[in-house]
């Protein structure tokens, strides 16, 4: 097995290359991220230990930039550091690491910790594909090029998140701040028909696009309520689900063109799913993995503001049916 140290301690290197080396492990080092990073994609190890503060680029970018790559996120990666505050150790957990060890850990609670790291990507291995071979085309340049673009995507990633968040900060009814989650999504995102079904009352508001006929609008029901069935142990049919459209109405033929793709999400709430994100269009590849990964960063947004939505609704309820009470108590 081999296992690559990064630190620029060249104290530190030579002491955990030493202990690892009597526990029959190969051995490789590296005195900063970038070194570490281009040593991964030219020689690839089977798990990394990364120091935190590193000259030219830190433990927690090197491991972001690791582990949002596909050919090399299946590696794992323990943080080893003299930070030990709750702040760092969060900080290394939403990194993408797979453990964080202080280095007064250093003997043999470092060794269990990478056999543990070892042992679990080994079961990963076992019920997984086989990844593509990594290939050895990684420099300093390249290096921080993706630091870059990295950095930018989660900037925009951030953006539109904080959009759907202040949204659902807004006191608005359930159709009302459905027709703005989907104005929002519409700016980052090439869609025909955008569809939330609430689980409390079976309803699908949904925005289409004048393309889309009414006999799509009837398998839009029947994809929503295949979701609620794939996502939870609940099945719905589609005759029991009831079409609401929100935004301005406008009139349809009867064929419109056909669905081609197909998104769905779950909306989850405290644990619980109370609802379903649907977005379909009428081109066959509308949803390539780029989407796919904006999708993934927004659904958690998109269901907090039909959560929002869903409270001020049942907090308007209840505030209705106690003044009807005061009222008929007069």
């Amino acid at each position: 097995m081999k296992i690559l140290i990064a630190d620029d301690s060249p104290v530190l290197r030579m002491a955990v290359s030493k202990l690892l080396e009597g526990e029959g492990f190969e051995v490789s080092t590296a005195a900063d991220g970038i070194e570490a990073v281009t040593s991964v994609y030219e020689t690839p190890p089977d798990l990394i230990l990364l120091d935190v503060k590193m000259p030219r680029l830190t433990g927690y970018v090197a491991c972001r930039l690791i582990k949002e790559d596909p050919l090399t996120a299946q590696i794992p990666v323990l943080i080893l550091t003299s930070l030990d505050s709750e702040e760092d150790r969060y900080w290394g957990e939403n990194s993408g690491a797979d453990g964080y060890i202080t280095k007064d850990s250093l003997g043999t609670g470092l060794v269990a910790a990478i056999n543990s790291a070892l042992a679990t990507r080994a079961l990963t291995d076992l019920t997984s594909a086989p990844t593509a071979p990594v290939v050895p085309s990684m420099g300093a340049a390249d290096v921080l090029t993706r630091v870059c673009e990295m950095l930018d995507r989660k900037l925009f990633e951030m953006t539109v998140v904080n959009s759907m968040t202040t949204i659902g900060m807004r006191s608005l009814s359930v159709p009302v701040a459905i027709e703005q989650v989907f104005a929002e999504i519409r700016h980052i995102v090439q869609y025909d028909v955008g569809a939330v079904l609430t689980m409390e009352n079976r309803k699908v508001h949904y925005w289409a696009a004048d393309v889309v006929g009414q006999a799509e609008l009837g398998r839009l029901k029947q994809i929503a309520a295949g979701s609620v069935a794939r996502f939870s142990s609940t099945d719905s049919h589609p005759d029991a689900l009831h079409l609401v459209e929100v935004g301005q109405t406008v009139d349809r033929v009867t064929e419109g063109k056909p669905i081609e793709s197909v998104y769905t999400a779950p909306l989850r709430g405290h644990g619980t799913l109370i609802g379903v994100l649907v977005l379909a269009s009428i081109r066959p590849t509308a949803f390539p993995e780029q989407v796919l990964t904006t999708m993934r960063t927004l659904v958690p947004a998109v269901a907090g503001v039909v959560e929002s939505a869903l409270s001020f609704r049942q907090a308007m309820q209840r505030e209705a049916r106690s003044n009807l009470t005061a009222l008929s108590g007069m």
